[in-house]
């Protein structure tokens, strides 16, 4: 008889708000890929805001780094385009919430939700930046920049959790992730691989196979939602991304996997030997 599922982590206000900024600022992204400048330099003002409210709300060990963020990115957020309004409503409803959501924690969904904003935060910021520099607005290009750097430095998410996870699966789902990898992003498959993150996307690779998606199939949306080469450290983004698109926890210790997934067992280890036998160009996935 099947095990129950385990209940999903009790989220709070401050970690619901954060999932909704991620959200919108994942939408911001897209949105400046594709669209004219007024709109885009609204995208910038209301990121600005989003900053703001983050970093008032955000625990001590993030906060003076946000601070410093959303300070650097206040020149970013003003140019001499006028901004279209209306366009920029989920950027400033994301704002909102995160101001009247409260405090967060800085441990367990509270704190992971903080690092997952901040990450797709850092790379809206990125963007501007790059938005900036072609538009020749070089005072707000480097502020962004600057900004993009405080965001970096705040990142202290739970990677080295993953980290530790991914490294302990055992050798032959580790060779299935890195096929699945390579099948997924041929070209871009040798950076991710050598990347300090992989481990970490190996083990969220894991748990998205534990979880009846095809991990496969996941990475080519992952990868199609914005380019990966420009990003500094692309298996971060897919982490992340993969955790929202299969509705993953985004704290990984509140993940149905299991830290026995790279262990010895008999169970495993008899699955791991049908894994190894089956030809290498096999992609499907048996449970």
């Amino acid at each position: 008889m099947p095990s129950p599922e385990p209940s999903q982590p009790w989220v709070t206000g401050p970690a619901s708000a954060r999932r909704r900024a991620t959200t919108a600022a994942w939408q911001a992204l897209l949105v400046i890929d594709q669209s004219d400048d007024g709109v885009i330099a609204a995208q910038m003002a209301a990121t600005g805001e989003v900053l703001d409210s983050l970093a008032k709300t955000s625990a001590a060990h993030t906060r003076h780094e946000l601070q410093a963020a959303a300070s650097s990115f206040e020149r970013a957020s003003r140019s001499h385009i006028r901004a279209a309004r209306g366009h920029d409503h989920a950027l400033r409803r994301a704002a909102h919430d995160l101001a009247h959501s409260g405090p967060a924690l800085g441990r367990g969904e509270d704190g992971a939700t903080t690092a997952m904003v901040i990450d797709m935060l850092f790379f809206l910021v990125t963007a501007g930046a790059h938005w900036h520099a072609w538009k020749q607005h070089f005072q707000q290009a480097e502020a962004a920049h600057r900004a993009a750097a405080h965001l970096r430095a705040a990142a202290d998410h739970p990677m080295a959790f993953l980290h530790q996870r991914g490294s302990h699966l055992t050798p032959a789902w580790q060779r299935h992730h890195v096929a699945s990898l390579r099948q997924a992003l041929p070209e871009l498959a040798d950076q991710v691989l050598a990347e300090r993150g992989w481990p970490a996307l190996a083990a969220t690779l894991d748990e998205v196979r534990t979880t009846g998606h095809s991990p496969t199939a996941l990475l080519v949306q992952a990868a199609a939602r914005r380019e990966l080469d420009t990003a500094a450290r692309m298996s971060d983004v897919l982490v992340w991304r993969l955790r929202r698109m299969a509705d993953l926890p985004a704290d990984p210790q509140n993940s149905r996997s299991t830290h026995g997934r790279g262990s010895a067992t008999a169970s495993s280890q008899q699955r791991v030997a049908h894994l190894d036998a089956r030809p290498s160009n096999d992609t499907r996935r048996q449970r």
